[in-house]
């Protein structure tokens, strides 16, 4: 730094951004092929034949469980499900688990006795299984979008920000001591339209974030997307941690520049 100032800390935006975007792609991806894999277990599902109980043996439980003879057709369906949902590339890795605790977690208690702990593989059984797999691939579907609409909202951002980081290296390389009171006050008025972008992709991104939770399709444990999306990386909010840190160089380089033209004759 010249004349001796003290150096201005710029943020690592470029980096914080682009690992942001690579959760992006990698969520995207796997949603991907999960609504694939969901796709492709609905198409084996149809194809399995239904059964019907033996005679005389009633349903109990919660209705699906009925005859007595039907292991084959649950077996076919538990066959398609591990080869589809349970074979998708990061299946291991992301969930780790076995059939009657995934089945559970994918649709719901019930269904996952009926799939585990049934007798029979019967209409009634066939009907809630393609309903709770219809509701997953929905799901599924609204993630995707979900992604693509942060993709676009990150894309922006990174745009805005990353110029206002570059144009803040600019200015922390200006030799104040050696600057007119005039282009002195140039920088300092520039900082503030500077600082107005970076409030304005705060107030930007706070919207969005408020629209999403409105949306309802965030699981209960996640507060916002930014904690959904970007979980492993540092911090949760990695537009906002940037604007933090862009708004803090810029009360720094306001600083230093407001206390050079206090000795400024020219």
């Amino acid at each position: 730094m010249s004349d001796a100032e003290p150096e201005t800390r710029l943020p690592e935006t470029e980096r914080l951004l682009e690992a942001a975007a690579a959760e992006l792609r990698r969520e995207r991806r796997r949603a991907s092929d999960e609504l694939e894999a969901l796709r492709t277990f609905e198409s084996r599902v149809r194809s399995v034949p239904v059964e019907e109980p033996s005679h005389g043996t009633a349903p109990r439980g919660n209705g699906l469980l009925v005859s007595p003879d039907g292991g084959n057709r649950l077996a076919d369906v538990r066959a398609a499900y591990e080869e589809t949902v349970m074979s998708v590339p990061h299946y291991a890795e992301e969930y780790g688990d076995t059939y009657p605790e995934s089945v559970r977690e994918e649709f719901n208690d019930h269904l996952a006795v009926a799939l585990t702990e049934g007798e029979c593989f019967n209409e009634r059984c066939k009907r809630a299984l393609l309903s709770a797999v219809a509701d997953a691939k929905s799901g599924r579907r609204s993630l995707v979008g979900a992604v693509d609409t942060e993709r676009e909202s990150l894309a922006e951002a990174t745009e805005t920000l990353t110029a206002i980081a570059e144009e803040l290296e600019e200015i922390s390389t200006v030799s104040v001591r050696r600057e007119s009171f005039g282009q002195l006050d140039a920088y300092r008025n520039r900082l503030g339209v500077l600082e107005g972008k970076c409030e304005t992709v705060s107030d930007r991104r706070q919207t969005e974030l408020f629209e999403q939770r409105r949306s309802g399709w965030l699981p209960a444990r996640a507060p916002d997307i930014a904690h959904y999306f970007y979980q492993d990386l540092d911090v949760a909010h990695p537009v906002m941690s940037v604007v933090a840190d862009l708004v803090e160089v810029i009360a720094a380089l306001r600083a230093r520049i407001e206390r050079a033209m206090t000795f400024c004759h020219a």
